[in-house]
């Protein structure tokens, strides 16, 4: 983002006090003349004057920008702008503070600079991206003005810029999911229009196929372009059902049961497309979100900026989105469940499911974990899963995730020197 546009500039008078001033002396200088009330008056004069012209030109020829480096962010990664003012007066800028309206958590980019006359000053700002969702940078304004304070001069920049923050893929725990009906060695009667490890035939080749199908061997052999087909891989599609039900939620920040499923839904989204797995993913909590299971990376980034800008809303529970998606969903396929829900009527619409050869499993957020007054227990729900033949995983609050690609950043510390006091700036470099 670069917001070095012409911005909006206001010039005004912070305080009357100095045309009062000038007025009364005025006034003494005609009722009651005296040397001394004509220096005084000149005196003011010359200072109103003197500060004025230093604030138009503050207001005329200052510019600032602020430019964004980079085109995505996760959570925990660092957000950095690069900044510029730019004095193209006669006269130096004592002071230009930037006031901020961004509302990224972590970030502000509030502060105060110096710039000498036709000169410019340049420095980058940056913060740790601490929750992930859609926020704002900008608008944001430019304050500065004369050496007396007399004038105030504000540019506003009122251009924005939306910041998309990722959730950050973590290492999975143990789930042992199924696989769909059709998990183990078995074969299925469909093609696949993309490249799988399962090569059933080979075929003449027709205008269209990639070359990247045609099996060379027999094509040397037969003196003629074959390209093989595929197989659909054995284990079926999965769908990840991510529970954004408010009512069931709890824990604050990080630390609840929002994020933690969001992590878990977009790290198991990340783990079966490396498998070469199609994943769809259904999240409707404030606005519904719909995914149908496709593969790939591009895939992977749909889901990301789908779980990215989702949100808790009332009107859907558990139970009333998996009988909303009951019609959409296939036959031989996985269902993962991902909530916090102890109610056990979202079991019911499972059944159904179950006898179309789909195979559900749960993860189950420990709500009691999350809320030290919530002494709920998840094992009962679990139980009633195993009976019905649904896997059930648990996890608590704390559970150790650790990232799944991990990335560096530089950032300056200060260090004060034992022995003569002095501050030094030190840069490290880390991981998140």
């Amino acid at each position: 983002m670069d917001t070095r546009k012409t911005p909006q500039r206001a010039l005004q008078l912070t305080t009357p006090l100095p045309l009062v001033l000038i007025a009364l002396l005025l006034f003494l200088q005609l009722t009651n003349p005296s040397r001394a009330w004509s220096w005084l008056l000149s005196g003011l004069t010359t200072i109103l004057v003197i500060a004025y012209v230093w604030a138009c030109q503050m207001r005329d020829r200052v510019i600032a920008g602020r430019e964004l480096r980079g085109t995505w962010v996760v959570v925990g990664d660092v957000l950095q702008e690069h900044f510029r003012l730019q004095n193209d007066s006669y006269l130096p800028v004592l002071w230009a503070e930037v006031v901020d309206a961004s509302d990224v958590p972590g970030y502000s980019a509030n502060r105060v600079e110096t710039v000498s006359a036709h000169n410019t000053r340049r420095w980058r700002m940056s913060g740790v991206c601490q929750r992930r969702g859609l926020f704002t940078l900008g608008p944001w304004e430019l304050h500065t003005g004369d050496p007396l304070g007399l004038f105030r001069v504000v540019h506003r920049y009122s251009a924005a810029r939306s910041l998309l923050v990722y959730p950050r893929v973590m290492h999975l725990p143990s789930l042992n999911l199924p696989r769909g009906a059709s998990a183990g060695t078995s074969r299925t009667s469909q093609r696949s229009v993309e490249l799988t490890i399962a090569a059933s035939n080979v075929r003449d080749y027709v205008p269209g196929d990639a070359l990247r199908r045609v099996h060379w061997r027999i094509t040397a052999h037969r003196d003629s372009l074959m390209v093989r087909e595929f197989d659909l891989e054995p284990s079926g599609n999965l769908w990840i059902v991510l529970d954004m039900d408010r009512r069931v939620q709890t824990g604050e920040g990080q630390e609840s049961t929002e994020e933690y499923g969001v992590i878990l839904a977009a790290s198991l989204a990340a783990e079966m497309l490396r498998q070469n797995r199609a994943v769809g993913l259904v999240a409707f909590g404030q606005e519904p979100a719909f995914a149908l299971p496709q593969r790939g990376q591009a895939q992977l980034w749909r889901l990301l900026h789908m779980l990215a800008g989702a949100s808790l809303g009332s009107d859907w529970s558990l139970a009333r989105v998996l009988e909303e998606i009951s019609p959409t969903l296939g036959r031989g396929l996985t269902l993962v469940i991902i909530t916090p829900s102890l109610n056990s009527d979202w079991i019911a619409p499972l059944l159904p499911l179950m006898r179309r050869d789909i195979s559900p499993a749960a993860i189950l957020l420990d709500r009691a974990s999350f809320d030290d007054q919530d002494a709920s227990s998840v094992t009962a729900l679990r139980s009633l899963l195993a009976e019905q033949g649904v896997p059930g995983h648990v996890i608590r609050k704390g559970f150790p995730f650790r990232p799944l690609v991990r990335y560096k950043r530089r950032r300056v510390v200060y260090k004060v020197l034992s022995g003569t006091g002095r501050v030094i700036a030190m840069e490290v470099e880390e991981e998140v």
